[in-house]
Order: structure tokens, then C-alpha cells, then sequence
């Protein structure tokens, strides 16, 4: 008996589930990208029209996703600019809801756009990007705008990190798209990939970006236009920070300055080339892409931006000498990076700095000299919510008239103290009625080159850094400067930059002379490492003189060398300790009066912020013990910054002990770098109280000479001038008045 074997055929009709909804990219005036992702089946459908009742069917392509998912990619082509269309989504008759889109147009006109970083998920705040989507976004344009995404937004541009780990298929799913509905069916979005994409292939999978970078590096960077702006991906991840790049975007750079239809660039990239928040987060290769940009912008006459991320929170800065914005625009809703978490700098390129949640949103404006207004909007950090609040704002014109050359007031061909003086300007004046936003401020030894200027001064009419306005308060017209050499000739200047980032010319150079210097010459010998490290004592690790470059170091602030406090080229140490004993007991009495004074000070860098440099001093007794020690100053500053104090030398002191240290805080090399260190003394005692010493009314030849000499050294603290009734007569005779 045979076995029979009975095969039955059962059929199952598997469900189709979108699980990614359509959203748009590489929007021109004529053609647009839509995709989304089903769970399985690679039929590729869109209807489209121009109202809900659509009427024409585009196919298109799909690949495999993960696993059975696969990815639709449809392009529309041979549409009208600036209309609206209609469309929906179907994978094997599962279709979508229907969504509109307005094409871009192909003549210049005014529209709006979105800027927005490192969405990647806030462990512990994990719908964050979707509030900021619905709550802010979204919510911003209805209390805005006319609530009406296509028509409000022209695109939107994300400068990295969207997901977590570029690998994980279900954080694209769930934490990107998921999160970002409705807004990407709406309005074209153009990322770039930062690092947390690991180059992965689901980035690449998932954006359809313009390719018309270099084939090998397709899709890595790339440009697009939008009416009267070009707009510009690239990519700072380290493996494609390479020359091929610049040379692409040099070349571009070089025909959008002649391309009479855009009047502005904003170029978008991860990496940040300084970063306030989270110095290790730096990267040199965007400085040589910002070099560019500022090339363009004033050879050319375009203002442009760069857009970044990598650190989570905002911040605005601007080039000294360009029209070219630096905008963080992160974090949409990765965790924040707050202040005092990581090593921070203060750079003087930067007025804003905000540890929070938040967009930012411009406004492009056409016409006969073309504007853009961007804005901040924040929705706060984990201890404080804001509701959309606008935390920063800034408008650049394309055409923006200097503002009026400032004119010199004082001093003139005056006598000023070199250790504390004022340099006055004329009020601030714009033909355009822009507002004061910057002064420079230069002092030189000859007035004929301000190319070696003594001192150098950048100043914000504000300047937001650890939750503080630090200008706050501060003259534009008016700057103390102090620790110039005394009975010398010195020539200064000053320009103004109006809140459109336009300098005015420099004033004219005025002259003055400098008086006796209330401190004593530097007690230090080889402050600079000029010569080495002579007469410097090593207690803990090593020290070494650097030239600059010397074992990847940086420049010395001054001179030829600086020192390194740790090693940089040898015997590296995780903590040095040198200094320098100077003797002061000559001054014993003035000392022991409690009228002498110790000012300390220098220059310290370190390399990227993570290794530490820091000084003070010791007031030693003549049994050699330490009486007191000063506070400790030190900085994570990667740029040289002068840092100094002054206190009242206690009594019994007979020598002060100078003492740099450097820790390192990351990587084989200590990175504590000093440079041009003082240290002088200020005497009190020297104080002068005129009388009649004799008790007969008269002031000697010799107490008046002395009078008049401390007055033209420019010394006027040096005394008390008492006029006294010396005869006790009620008359105020001729020696009084002398007197």
C-alpha cells in the first residue's frame, strides 16, 4: 500500500503596514523625491493632482530596508514652480493619508526655513524631539505664521546626528521619523550625517540628497537653491575631512559669487571648529571650511552662515573681520549639555551660548537689498520649560552701508597713567539706524602701522556665556586698559561694527604719553622662556621652553618660546609643579606697614581644552616658611588669555614664590602652556602728605618741585594735598594756597 501524501496549499494575505511615513526631499521648481518605508512589498505608487482628487500616477524604485522592509523612493518631475500639489502614498493598495507640497520657486521670493540639530534621543527625556516637533515647530508656525506648513516653510536643513547609532534600523523607525510626523510630509528636509550615523548605509538609504558633489562622494556633499539662496551639505565626519572636499567647495564658492541669482549661502556640517559648551567637540577641519566661507562672503558681497551641531545647545557667533555667521542650531532633542559638565571657553567669536532645546527658524527676504532674520526658539532645559520663547535674534542685509567713522576724544597728546587709563570715542552713528553691536580698540608704538598692535581689544555689546551677560553694562565708546611701560609714546584707534556684522573705518590715530608706573619693573627672570627654563625650580613633574610647533604644540603669545608645565616633547607627567623664589626684603618696612601690594599675572593655553594650567603665589617668611598663598588662577582656554590678580602682601613676608602647575586631564601630553608671567610690587608707603614741617608757614623749594614732578609723571595718588589756616588767623595765605 502506497502512503498518500497530501500537499494543501494554504494562502495567506500578509498585512502591509507603512512604517515610515512619506516625507520629501530634493525639492526643485519642477521635480520632487517623495519616500517612506513599508514593513515588506517593493510596489512603489504616487498619486498626485492639484487638489485631493489627485488623477496622476508616478512609480518609482525600492530597496530593501531590513530584513522584508523595504524603502520607496518616487520622483515627480515636469511640475509647475510654486504650486501646490497633493499627494498620498500606496504599497499594494495600503495607501497613506493625503499631504501637500509646494514646489520651490523659480524666481526670487520670500520664504521661510528651519535649522535643527542632534535630535538623537534624550535617554531620559525620550519624546523630546517629537515635543519639539508638535509643541514647537509646528505650534510656532500657527502662532506665527498662517499655520500652514507648506506654504510657511521652504525647507528644512539638520546638520547631524538624527539618530543614536546610525546602525540600528529601529531608532530610524521610531526615534527619527516616528517622532518627526507630520513634518516631513510636508516640507523637503536635507540632513547631513554626523557622527552618531556611523556612515552607516540607512543614512544613505534613507535621503535622496542632490548629486552634484564628486561621484566617489556621492550624496556626502552636495548643494541646492531656493529662490534667492544656496544652501550647502557637507560632511566633518574625520574619514571624509578631506582635501577633495575644500577643492569642491572652493569651486562652487568661486561660481555662486558670480551667480547674480543668489544673494546668500548657508552651508551645513556637524562638527563645530570652537565650541563654548564642549571644547572636545571641536574639530580644525570646519575651520579650514569657515576660511572659505569668509573668503566668499567679502570678496563676494553675500553674507552666508554655517550651520552646526555635535554640541547639544545653542550658539551664535560671527567672524571678526566677515559677514558670516557660526550657528549651533542643536540640540532638537538630544541631552543637553549643560554648563560646568565639560571643559568651556568664553571665545570672543561668540556673542550667545545656551544649554537648551530649541530650533531656529530664518526669515529670507527679497527685494532691492535682500535680508534675512534669523531667530532662536527655545523650549528650555530639564529645570526650566519655555514655550517657544525667542532667546536670540539677528538681521543681515545684503547691502548694508558702514557705520560712520568714529572720531578719537581722549586722551590726545595727553599724559595718562600706564597702569590703568580710558580711551574715549565718539557716540556710536549709523546712516541705516543699525544698532551698536561691536568696537576694536588698538594701541601701537608707532602710528604710522597698527600691524604690531600692543594690545588688541575685541568687545560685544553682549556676550551670554555661563547663563550671564558678561558686557553687561559695558561702553562700546569708552575702554580701561591697563599695563602699558610708563614715560613712553603710544598711539591708538578705533572701529565700530553696526548689528548687520559691517565694520566702519578705523578713526584716526591720536597719541598720547604715559607717566611713572605705579608698580615695580617685573620681578621675574626669564618670564617668557626666552631663555630656557633658567631660574625656575622644578618641585613635581617637568618643564620645558617650546618654540612654536615644537612636538605639535601652539605659538607662544609672545617672543620666541613659552613654557610647557608637564611635558609635551619628553617626560610627560600627569602633574608638574615649577616656580620661582624673588626676595623682597629690601622693602621690609613698607612691607610690615601693611602698604605693599603683589600683582601676579601672565598668559596660559592649553591645546583643546582638556588639560589644565594653572599659577599662584606664596608669601614665604625669612625662616623660609609660607606665611599664606594666593588664590590659585588657572583656564581651560585653548587660545592664550591674560589672567592676573592683586593682593595686599602680608606682614613679615621676605620672598614670594611664583608657582605655575599644569594637569593633564586627557591624552599622553600635558598641555599646560604659560607664557609672559609677572609679578610686581605696588608701594603704598610712598604716599606724600604736604604740611608746613617747619611751623612757620613755609613750604621749602624742594617739597614744591617734588609736587610738581609727581603731577607730570602723572601720578596724582601719590599724595594728599591739605590747604590748611597755617597761622590760625582765619586768612589762607599765599604758602597755604602754594600749599
Amino acid at each position: 500500500m502506497k502512503n498518500l501524501i497530501t500537499l494543501f496549499l494554504i494562502s495567506f494575505n500578509f498585512s502591509i503596514t507603512i512604517i515610515v511615513n512619506p516625507y520629501l526631499q530634493n525639492a526643485t521648481p519642477h521635480s520632487v523625491t517623495i519616500m517612506w518605508e513599508t514593513d515588506s512589498n517593493d510596489q512603489s505608487i504616487v498619486q498626485f493632482g492639484l487638489t485631493e482628487n489627485l488623477g496622476n500616477t508616478q512609480f518609482g524604485i525600492a530597496e530593501i530596508g531590513n530584513g522584508l522592509s523595504r524603502i520607496h523612493t518616487v520622483t515627480i518631475t515636469e511640475l509647475s514652480p510654486q504650486t501646490r500639489y497633493f499627494y498620498k502614498v500606496s504599497t499594494n493598495n495600503v495607501n497613506s493619508d493625503i499631504f501637500n507640497f509646494i514646489t520651490p520657486p523659480d524666481t526670487h521670493e520670500n520664504f521661510s526655513f528651519i535649522a535643527m540639530s542632534d535630535m538623537q534621543r534624550d535617554g531620559g527625556n525620550p519624546n523630546k524631539f517629537e515635543e519639539i516637533v508638535n509643541d514647537g515647530i509646528i505650534a510656532f508656525l500657527n502662532d506665527n505664521y498662517s499655520g500652514d506648513i507648506s506654504e510657511d516653510l521652504g525647507f528644512i536643513m539638520i546638520p547631524g546626528d538624527l539618530v543614536p547609532n546610525g546602525y540600528n534600523h529601529y531608532e530610524w523607525i521610531n526615534y527619527f521619523f516616528g517622532q518627526s510626523n507630520p513634518l516631513f510630509s510636508y516640507v523637503p528636509v536635507y540632513p547631513v550625517p554626523g557622527n552618531h550615523e556611523n556612515d552607516s548605509e540607512y543614512f544613505f538609504k534613507y535621503f535622496h540628497l542632490p548629486s552634484n558633489g564628486y561621484e566617489y562622494y556621492d550624496e556626502h556633499w552636495w548643494y541646492q537653491d531656493y529662490s534667492n539662496v544656496r544652501i550647502i551639505g557637507l560632511d566633518s565626519n574625520w574619514w571624509y575631512q578631506v582635501e577633495e572636499q575644500l577643492d569642491w567647495l572652493e569651486s562652487l564658492l568661486n561660481q555662486t559669487c558670480n551667480d547674480n541669482n543668489i544673494d546668500f549661502v548657508f552651508a551645513e556640517l556637524h562638527h563645530p571648529h570652537k565650541s563654548e559648551l564642549w571644547l572636545s567637540g571641536e574639530t580644525e577641519y570646519t575651520g579650514n571650511v569657515i576660511e572659505r566661507l569668509e573668503n566668499f562672503s567679502t570678496e563676494c558681497g553675500k553674507p552666508s552662515i554655517h550651520f552646526f551641531g555635535h554640541t547639544h545647545g545653542y550658539s551664535r557667533g560671527q567672524s571678526k573681520e566677515h559677514q558670516h555667521l557660526w550657528i549651533n542650531v542643536a540640540t532638537a532633542g538630544g541631552n543637553i549639555d549643560y554648563w560646568d559638565e565639560y571643559a568651556q571657553n568664553d571665545y570672543e567669536e561668540y556673542t550667545i551660548s545656551l544649554s537648551e532645546w530649541g530650533f531656529v527658524i530664518l526669515d529670507v527676504t527679497i527685494g532691492d537689498n535682500p535680508k534675512f532674520t534669523l531667530k532662536r526658539v527655545s523650549r528650555g532645559d530639564e529645570y526650566e520649560t519655555m514655550n517657544n520663547e525667542i532667546r536670540d535674534e539677528i538681521t543681515i542685509r545684503r547691502f548694508n552701508d558702514p557705520p560712520n567713522i568714529p572720531l578719537a576724544i581722549s586722551p590726545i597728546e595727553e599724559i595718562v597713567l600706564p597702569d590703568y587709563f580710558t580711551l574715549v570715542a565718539e557716540a556710536f552713528s549709523d546712516e541705516n539706524g543699525d544698532e551698536h553691536w561691536f568696537s576694536q580698540w588698538q594701541i601701537s608704538d608707532n602710528c604710522e602701522s597698527f600691524d604690531l598692535s600692543i594690545i588688541d581689544k575685541f568687545e560685544s555689546h553682549e556676550n551670554w556665556y555661563h547663563e550671564e551677560n558678561t558686557q553687561e553694562g559695558n561702553s562700546l565708546i569708552e575702554e580701561e586698559f591697563s599695563g602699558l611701560n610708563g614715560n613712553f609714546s603710544y598711539c591708538w584707534r578705533v572701529r565700530f561694527r553696526d548689528s548687520g556684522l559691517v565694520w566702519s573705518d578705523w578713526s584716526s590715530p591720536a597719541e598720547f604719553t604715559t607717566g611713572e608706573s605705579v608698580y615695580s619693573a617685573n620681578l621675574l627672570s626669564n618670564p617668557g622662556a626666552e631663555n630656557g627654563t633658567e631660574e625656575w625650580v622644578i618641585r613635581e613633574g617637568t618643564i620645558e621652553s617650546i618654540i612654536s610647533g615644537e612636538c605639535d604644540g601652539i605659538s607662544p603669545h609672545n617672543g620666541n618660546r613659552y613654557f610647557n608645565v608637564g611635558g609635551l616633547c619628553n617626560n610627560e607627567s600627569s602633574y608638574s609643579e615649577v616656580y620661582q623664589a624673588n626676595y623682597i626684603g629690601d622693602d621690609a618696612n613698607c612691607i610690615d606697614s601693611g602698604n605693599m601690594f603683589a600683582y601676579y599675572g601672565g598668559y596660559l593655553s592649553t591645546w583643546n581644552g582638556s588639560d589644565y594650567p594653572e599659577f599662584n603665589i606664596e608669601f614665604i617668611d625669612e625662616l623660609g616658611n609660607i606665611i599664606e598663598s594666593s588664590p590659585i588662577i588657572g583656564s581651560y582656554n585653548d587660545s592664550w588669555t591674560n589672567h592676573s590678580n592683586e593682593l595686599r602682601i602680608p606682614i613679615n613676608t621676605r620672598i614670594i614664590n611664583f608657582v605655575m602647575m599644569g594637569t593633564r586631564n586627557s591624552g599622553s601630553d600635558n598641555d599646560s602652556y604659560f607664557d609672559d608671567m609677572e609679578l610686581r610690587l605696588r608701594d603704598d608707603c610712598q604716599n606724600i602728605l604736604l604740611g608746613d614741617s617747619n611751623q612757620d608757614g613755609i613750604i621749602n623749594v624742594i617739597d614744591i618741585i617734588q609736587i610738581v614732578n609727581i603731577i607730570l609723571n602723572g601720578n596724582p595718588t601719590y599724595f594728599e594735598l591739605q590747604i590748611n589756616d597755617l597761622n590760625e588767623d582765619g586768612i589762607i595765605n599765599v604758602i597755604d594756597i602754594i600749599q
